[in-house]
């Protein structure tokens, strides 16, 4: 299962990747990295896979009923994902940055958004809103910052 964290999030039917529903957001800096790794996901049997927003990262969803055919091609993929997408998990110190953003999107206005799994997840059926919620958003982007450099990930 891929663990890694990504911007701006996911939800439920979403991830910010895992082998899960799902949906994710990789950093700006690695655009020449993601585009590779999104034909190869294409080519590999995951048609469905966009390719990065130049300048933005990549999101994606992984949507109920393709987990199967997302880990075949993300299993043949793995050499070309971007830095952060390779399942490396978190260090204490990112953990405990990952546990200070969650206690902050709670106080933005999402009570129930979880704590983050050891491994640095976060379970996207408990946040109570979709990636695209303003709410989310903003209360991300208010506390992405305490992340303690880890990339958000939120997967089903």
């Amino acid at each position: 299962m891929l663990t890694q964290t990504f911007l701006p999030l996911l939800t439920a039917a979403l991830l910010l990747v895992a082998p899960l529903p799902s949906f994710a957001q990789a950093p700006a800096d690695n655009d020449d990295a993601a585009l590779a790794y999104a034909q190869c996901m294409r080519d590999n049997g995951y048609a469905e896979f966009p390719d990065p927003t130049p300048g933005e990262g990549m999101r994606f969803l992984i949507t109920p009923g393709s987990a199967a055919r997302f880990e075949k091609a993300s299993a043949a993929c793995h050499d070309l994902a971007p830095e952060g997408m390779r399942g490396e998990g978190v260090t204490p110190e990112q953990l405990e940055g990952l546990l200070k953003l969650a206690q902050c999107v709670r106080e933005h206005g999402l009570p129930n958004f979880p704590d983050p799994s050891p491994d640095g997840g976060f379970d996207a059926g408990k946040i109570g809103a979709g990636p695209d919620d303003p709410k989310l958003r903003a209360a991300m982007d208010a506390c992405r910052e305490l992340s303690g450099g880890a990339r958000i990930m939120i997967g089903g």
